[in-house]
């Protein structure tokens, strides 16, 4: 169940990232902290479960592959998701 919930906490925070970006790209002040607030959250639950793991070496190469598939469909699908604001790839 760690591995799950960090690849969906990784997921999240990297999503939010990316969103927090666009959000201070355009301007919107207002929804920069709720959004910093959730990453770090986030942040909070990925570095607990590094701890719980870390005196297990294939744990933690476990944790680091789902992490880390995690942040890069996270990223993925914000991008996806925040397309029509910015330009499409040619």
């Amino acid at each position: 169940m760690t591995y799950i919930a960090a690849f969906f906490a990784s997921f999240l925070y990297i999503a939010l990232k990316a969103t927090q970006q666009l959000q201070v790209v355009n301007f919107l002040y207002a929804r920069i902290l709720p959004t910093s607030l959730a990453m770090a959250a986030c942040e909070v639950f990925i570095m607990v479960n590094v701890v719980k793991t870390a005196g297990d070496f294939s744990g933690l190469a476990m944790l680091a592959l789902f992490i880390g598939a995690g942040s890069g469909l996270g990223c993925l699908a914000a991008m996806r998701l925040h397309q029509h604001r910015t330009r499409k790839p040619q």
